[in-house]
């Protein structure tokens, strides 16, 4: 059943939204399991903490591999890594390793350091320490006992999106494509607006591949403050930025339908052999 549908979908136009449904249905009914599982006894968060390892079709350590890294592991990873083996499977995207990081306390770790972790609370996130954790502690582990390329790509979903597109302010350097799928640019009034304005006041700096989608179905406070900043965007004339509307997809199950689009966009217009450092 897993290779007819696949047919299908090879020969259809990835953009419809058929196709993305027919995605959703490969993956549910054959969700891929963490191939390996680390754990990292973190310093910086001061817990230990867990790693879902997503290794490619025909994975052979003499080779090197881009690394996508996806929040809220334990979820959106097993869907994401679905879709990029059927794409895979395809040859529409080159092989990669995906890393799923699994929560802990997503509201502390996921939130900007300078944004409030509930609307009605006074506890701001800690972002920048969870950031730290990824730059200094993960990424280091996986690139020492994987056989990367070091190009790395992270991904997240809603407050995850958020995440993702704060890690690429604070840390420019160090992604080579960023995911953002219903980012939730609304929270604190929008700051996170105000603060790629302050990013992109300087000038000089090499941008990664950037991926944001919301669906047509989700809340007008979603599409007001994603509106706001793809406007931004595309007025400062971002490179490498793509950025759409999923027809028909909500909050829920954008990420879904917006994934074969990404990644198949990012295969398109961005090369994997370029190091990130």
């Amino acid at each position: 059943m897993k290779k007819a549908l696949l047919t299908i979908l090879i020969t259809m136009i990835v953009t419809a939204v058929s196709a993305f449904k027919i995605f959703k249905t490969i993956v549910e009914m054959d969700e891929p399991q963490a191939d390996r599982q680390e754990e990292i006894d973190s310093s910086i968060l001061g817990e230990e903490r867990k790693l879902l390892i997503h290794l490619p079709a025909g994975y052979d350590p003499s080779q090197s591999y881009p690394v996508m890294y996806v929040l809220d592991g334990s979820s959106q990873d097993f869907r994401v890594a679905g879709i990029a083996d059927i794409l895979d499977r395809a040859n529409t995207v080159p092989k990669m390793i995906i890393v799923g990081i699994p929560n802990t306390n997503r509201d502390r770790d996921l939130t900007p350091h300078y944004i409030l972790q509930d609307t009605d609370g006074e506890i701001f996130g800690k972002g920048d320490q969870f950031l730290s954790f990824l730059t200094k502690e993960v990424i280091p582990f996986i690139e020492s006992k994987y056989p990367t390329n070091q190009y790395r790509m992270l991904a997240g979903h809603s407050r995850a999106g958020l995440f993702a597109y704060y890690a690429y302010l604070e840390r420019p350097t160090v992604f080579g494509a960023i995911f953002c799928f219903s980012p939730a640019f609304w929270r604190d009034d929008m700051i996170i607006l105000d603060k790629a304005a302050t990013f992109y006041a300087s000038t000089g700096r090499e941008a990664p591949f950037i991926f944001m989608s919301l669906g047509t179905e989700e809340n007008e406070k979603m599409k007001e403050a994603y509106d706001a900043m793809t406007y931004f965007l595309v007025g400062k004339k971002v490179k490498n930025l793509v950025h759409t509307y999923t027809p028909e997809a909500n909050h829920g199950n954008n990420l879904y339908y917006s994934t074969p689009i990404a990644l198949k966009t990012w295969a398109e217009q961005m090369p994997t052999t370029s190091s990130s450092q």
